[in-house]
């Protein structure tokens, strides 16, 4: 992977923030920080696997993204987030194995979008209410999971187009966590999943934020709950 990498502790990365949010121009990695704050495409990727975890930010102006990146553990019965922080500065062709060592390490999370086979779907049950059952039956013995949000933004104090996604992995399953009638609705999807809808989502945002009409379909509006 190519790009630059920056760990920065707790002081480093209060003063870079704060410079940020003065518009930058004092230094370099400030000045590129106050940019990405008003980036036209954001997301947040929330990943947990037993009591740690990671939150990372991604901001995209072009074809350049800004990932910050921060740990989050159990301390004492409470979650808390890392003082300090990881900036990893990279092209969008970079993004996915600059993104993946962030997430647990489960193959069926980091796999590329490349590993998604080109036949979509697994074969058509003849009980697929007893599949789904049994899905979220497993649910109760989750072994990670990944919450994914991506923004398109504008002019403006909220997004124009959500997209959102939970992804649980259990007993080495990828499962697409989503809804029906409020009520837990998994599918399980093949490795590379997580990546190729990441890629699908961000492409929808570019196009949403810049007011372009042929993004992808399916597009939650702005506001829409997670796995939705």
């Amino acid at each position: 992977m190519t790009g630059r990498i920056l760990e920065l502790d707790a002081k480093q990365w209060s003063a870079v923030r704060a410079e940020a949010l003065k518009g930058g121009g004092v230094t370099a990695v400030g000045t590129a920080l106050a940019e990405h704050l008003g980036a036209p495409v954001r997301a947040t990727l929330v990943s947990t696997s037993g009591s740690t975890g990671t939150v990372t930010r991604l901001t995209m102006v072009g074809d350049r993204v800004l990932l910050v990146m921060q740990v989050i553990a159990e301390q004492g019965g409470e979650t808390r987030l890392a003082a300090g922080a990881e900036l990893r500065f990279v092209t969008a062709d970079e993004l996915w194995a600059a993104l993946a060592p962030a997430l647990p390490p489960f193959e069926a999370l980091r796999a590329p979008a490349s590993a998604v086979p080109g036949a979509q779907g697994a074969p058509t049950s003849s009980n697929p209410a007893a599949d789904r059952a049994e899905l979220v039956r497993l649910l109760d013995d989750e072994q990670a999971n990944l919450q994914v949000t991506v923004e398109a933004w504008r002019e403006g104090e909220a997004p124009v187009k959500v997209w959102p996604r939970l992804w649980s992995v259990v007993d080495g399953k990828l499962l697409d966590v989503r809804t029906d009638d409020g009520a837990p609705a998994p599918v399980e999807r093949p490795a590379g999943s997580v990546a190729a809808e990441l890629q699908w989502a961000l492409v929808g945002a570019t196009d949403a934020a810049t007011g372009e009409t042929g993004g992808p379909s399916g597009a939650s509006g702005s506001g829409a709950g997670a796995g939705a």
